[in-house]
């Protein structure tokens, strides 16, 4: 029942941490987190949601441990720091630029094909509000690939 979500997970965790490594640590640590507890999530009615929001939690505390604090200093030595907004868009996944609420629902839906039911259980919220992100990251992902042709 576990190991089969293992590509699930791994896949969901790379789309939130965009990094590989990191990822595979977090994939590792929800498969733990799953198996040792496994005799008593055989009552749960969808261990697939269930693996993706245990996912979900984990990749957000992973992100709030990793973000640098940045003190005056550090930011003074970054002033000159300067970026073509264009040139980042080309370079950069159009679902990357959508605001986190929106690229995960996104994700959720259409890269891991989930129902509005599993992904009201893995984000916590209204099937409504999730149909809102959803069409509102569909525009914006139409929209910035019209910008870019």
């Amino acid at each position: 029942m576990i190991l089969p979500l293992t590509k699930n997970i791994y896949a969901y965790a790379q789309h939130i941490l965009s990094n590989p490594t990191d990822a595979a640590d977090i994939t590792q640590e929800v498969m733990i987190k799953l198996w040792n507890p496994r005799r008593e999530l055989k009552g749960v009615q969808n261990p697939r949601a269930w693996a993706l929001k245990v996912t979900r939690n984990l990749c957000l505390d992973w992100i709030k441990k990793q973000k640098p604090v940045y003190g005056g200093e550090e930011l003074a030595q970054n002033e000159d720091y300067t970026s073509n907004p264009l040139q980042e868009i080309e370079t950069k996944d159009t679902v990357s630029l959508l605001p986190e609420n929106q690229r995960e629902v996104l994700i959720l839906r259409e890269i891991e094909e989930l129902e509005f039911e599993e992904i009201e259980q893995i984000t916590g919220l209204t099937a409504n509000h999730i149909r809102v992100l959803l069409s509102r990251g569909r525009s914006k992902v139409k929209e910035m690939m019209r910008n870019e042709r």
